[in-house]
């Protein structure tokens, strides 16, 4: 009650000052930021009645989130090249800096002009999500004794981080919701470091691109209305609501997911005997934030509550066999190709049907939902991506049915799955080593030469297994790996720096972009620093990193004994 009042007063405060509009959208939707993450939950936990893990476990899950994080720093490609992450750093700037939700025009095309100002068609939640990450940023370089040049580049490069804390995050959610779903302690953790680094996720955790969130969202909000399920308390309904709402917040389509939700809701609450119109209330209601603030979003860009201004691909009219095959079969998006792990979901879907009926109803929903509106949209391959970037989202639910399936199987079968894992692991390095934009160039197929509608746009890395980017990453890595170790290493000068550029070298230097490696040691040795120094700090990052992880295994191996001497006490 406390926080609720101290909320109500600080809004109350900014509606009677003066202060720009883009701030008070920002201020408004603070308690989304300290409450919608069911993860801050896990690694400081608050008491559960219900299946309350030890704390030994409890500090697993925080080793697990410092050992996500820690990996993906020490790959961290410290940029943000692709428009839609330029987008969300200038108008996050925009609204840090000016108050203000119009960025510079001309810099990126997916935007609209409204009298005479540039805005970008993407909502809102994103950017409210960078704020901290972009703060935090200019704090940092503020000290640092470091050029003009250089800190635009830092502040870019701190701002770059932003996936890595949210798939930390994931991680935990899903061990935790792993957990349960009665898997084992050893197996939640395998199968939470395989969606990390076994499939397709791990590229998107080096961006700052929405798809990690809104897969954190989604599993966020099944998981607290499964808690709810379980306790019967109030404030997991709030929670599910919030991540679902800031959901929509982050990207209209999840809205997609929330009937789904509902629906599930509505069941459990009858066979719970609580009250179903008591229960979607109290879900429903952090909604009414989120329309608020997309309501001010609009209306202070085009001066009308429901102009979103967006006028990019909104068609559906791809064939839904040429989506569906794409998004799972093709070689160059296919699902399967991608997150081999998921192959499993064939064998162990019926299982956990049998074990968790409401829930497997929900998740299967929700999966098949997904794949089916994406494999109608016109850019189904969310391209210029890794993978089917747009089933991000629906990756986590993936691998949940696979926890007592595996605990289950037999060590043969096991075996499969770890093989299947380190596939993944082998498929996502040539994705994490290689900037994904730097294949299609190699091949002709960007800048685009054809048009979305087209059916056959970027046919060859669609469809075509010469032109895998699996493959073709990998073929390039091997080059460029050979380049440098016979000295060849691409030097690139950075030109003097705006938040207005992409990419903020010349032509020329653009082009050596291809015989590069995506990682910020690398790009810092291209720009011209001490090699020495930036292979030493690699090197020191690599044994801190292996060592957490060492510490991690010993603890896991301890908590997974107590936990299965504890389960076999109770049966007894």
């Amino acid at each position: 009650m406390r926080c609720n009042n101290f909320f109500i007063k600080r809004k109350a405060n900014l509606c009677s000052s003066n202060i720009h509009s883009a701030q008070k959208i920002f201020f408004f939707s603070l308690p989304f930021f300290e409450y919608f993450s069911p993860a801050f939950m896990n690694i400081f936990p608050i008491p559960s009645s219900t299946n309350a893990i030890s704390p030994q476990e409890q500090l697993l899950t925080r080793y697990l989130f410092f050992f996500v994080l820690a990996v993906c720093l020490l790959v961290s490609g410290a940029r943000l090249s692709s428009s839609d992450e330029n987008a969300i750093f200038l108008l996050t700037e925009s609204i840090v800096t000016r108050g203000a939700l119009d960025i510079p025009a001309n810099i990126i095309g997916n935007g609209s002009m409204f009298e005479g100002k540039f805005y970008i068609w993407a909502e809102i939640g994103e950017a409210l999500l960078a704020i901290p990450f972009y703060i935090a940023g200019k704090l940092i370089t503020s000290v640092l004794p470091l050029s003009e040049n250089l800190r635009l580049l830092a502040l870019k490069a701190i701002v770059s981080t932003m996936n890595a804390f949210f798939g930390a995050m994931l991680a935990v959610v899903l061990y935790r919701s792993l957990r349960k779903f009665s898997a084992t302690v050893r197996t939640a953790m395998f199968l939470s470091l395989t969606l990390c680094f076994g499939t397709f996720m791990f590229p998107y955790l080096k961006t700052i691109m929405r798809d990690v969130q809104l897969a954190l969202l989604l599993l966020g909000s099944v998981y607290c209305l499964y808690e709810f399920r379980q306790s019967l308390r109030i404030r997991w309904l709030v929670f599910a609501g919030i991540c679902a709402a800031f959901g929509v917040l982050n990207k209209m389509v999840f809205a997609l997911n929330i009937p789904f939700l509902a629906a599930y809701l509505i069941l459990i609450a009858g066979k719970e005997n609580v009250s179903r119109l008591k229960s979607t209330f109290y879900f429903s209601l952090p909604f009414l934030g989120t329309l608020l603030i997309m309501a001010a979003y609009n209306y202070l860009r085009f001066n009308n509550f429901l102009e979103s201004g967006y006028h990019g691909g909104t068609s559906f009219p791809t064939p839904l066999f040429v989506g569906v095959f794409g998004l799972l079969l093709s070689p160059g998006k296919g699902l399967f190709f991608f997150a081999p792990i998921t192959i499993l979901l064939l064998w162990s879907a019926k299982l956990f049907f049998k074990k968790f009926r409401e829930e497997a109803l929900l998740l299967y929903a929700l999966i098949i939902a997904n794949v089916l509106l994406y494999a109608k949209y016109v850019a189904w391959g969310g391209d210029g991506s890794w993978g089917p970037r747009y089933l991000v989202a629906i990756l986590p639910l993936l691998i949940v049915p696979l926890g007592i399936f595996l605990d289950a199987a037999t060590q043969s079968v096991k075996r499969i799955a770890f093989l299947l894992a380190v596939i993944g692991v082998l498929v996502q390095c040539g994705g994490v080593s290689i900037y994904f934009g730097n294949y299609l160039r190699s091949i002709g197929e960007y800048p685009y030469t054809k048009q979305f509608e087209d059916a056959e746009f970027m046919e060859r890395s669609h469809f075509n297994p010469a032109f895998s980017p699996i493959t073709g990453h990998w073929a390039m890595l091997v080059r460029n790996a050979e380049e440098h170790l016979s000295g060849n290493i691409p030097q690139l000068i950075p030109q003097e720096a705006t938040s207005t550029q992409r990419i903020p070298l010349a032509e020329k230097d653009q082009q050596q972009l291809l015989h590069t490696f995506d990682y910020w040691f690398t790009y810092g040795m291209y720009a011209g620093f001490s090699r020495i120094v930036l292979l030493s700090a690699f090197a020191l990052g690599s044994v801190a990193v292996s060592i957490l992880f060492f510490i991690m295994y010993r603890l896991m191996k301890h908590v997974h004994s107590d936990a299965l001497l504890s389960m076999e006490g109770r049966s007894v």
